[in-house]
């Protein structure tokens, strides 16, 4: 096939419209001829492929001999088959011009598309920014909802930690008990659920609280409280 045939995408390239908008009706319409426009243009491609594939008169003669040989061993005249080649040979220049005359339309429908882009600018941009002050406050919605979740999460983890502490004896007011401060809000719950799991809540292991020194600063810091062992068990 001549290098002529080839569209090459110099206008309504496939990055010139965002995705997602709401397209004004002739910019629609134009974008509709356009892919109309391709299918008949590839639909052609197929049509005529032995006719102007660059090696045309190749695959022809190819063929003829095929079907000569077929002709002999069927018994008949192979000079009386259809030339392959007398054929392409008489279409490709009507089969050249029709594809290229698609290949004219489709470039015609892509500087439609494009001066139809052009002329809904304003319209599209005076949409896209109201958009944009919508999609604003669900943002801020959204985060401050997620703010209160987070606050909500974390007191209760505390409040938890608080009360199965106390059911088992292992503190006698709520200041005893230590603050979850999580280190990552990526994987809070899991990092709640590991604090938890080390004070022992719905695990059922006994805790006991112990004064630390931390750079010369006393903590308290909560362990599991070790296990008596079983009589004889070092014996």
């Amino acid at each position: 096939m001549s290098d002529s045939l080839a569209i090459t995408y110099t206008e309504a390239d496939v990055n010139l419209i965002p995705r997602g908008l709401a397209l004004p009706d002739a910019l629609a319409k134009a974008l509709a001829a356009r892919d109309a426009a391709y299918d008949e243009y590839g639909d052609a491609l197929i049509k005529y492929d032995d006719v102007i594939r660059q090696d045309y008169i190749k695959a022809a003669q190819e063929r003829d001999a095929a079907n000569a040989r077929a002709a002999v061993a069927s018994g008949a005249n192979p000079d009386e088959m259809p030339s392959e080649v007398e054929r392409v040979t008489a279409q490709r220049g009507r089969a050249i011009g029709a594809v290229n005359g698609l290949a004219d339309r489709v470039r015609q429908c892509d500087r439609e598309i494009y001066r139809q882009w052009v002329a809904a600018l304003p319209q599209v941009e005076g949409e896209v920014s109201e958009a944009l002050t919508n999609a604003e406050d669900a943002y801020r919605r959204a985060e401050e909802a997620f703010r209160a979740a987070r606050s909500n999460f974390t007191s209760l983890v505390n409040t938890l930690a608080y009360v199965s502490l106390m059911r088992r004896g292992v503190v006698r007011s709520q200041t005893d008990v230590p603050n979850y401060t999580p280190s990552r809000d990526e994987d809070r719950i899991t990092h709640a659920r590991l604090w938890l799991t080390n004070l022992g809540v719905g695990t059922g292991a006994d805790v006991e609280t112990a004064r630390v020194f931390d750079n010369g600063i006393p903590q308290t810091v909560f362990r599991p409280k070790p296990v008596a062992p079983v009589d004889g068990e070092n014996a």
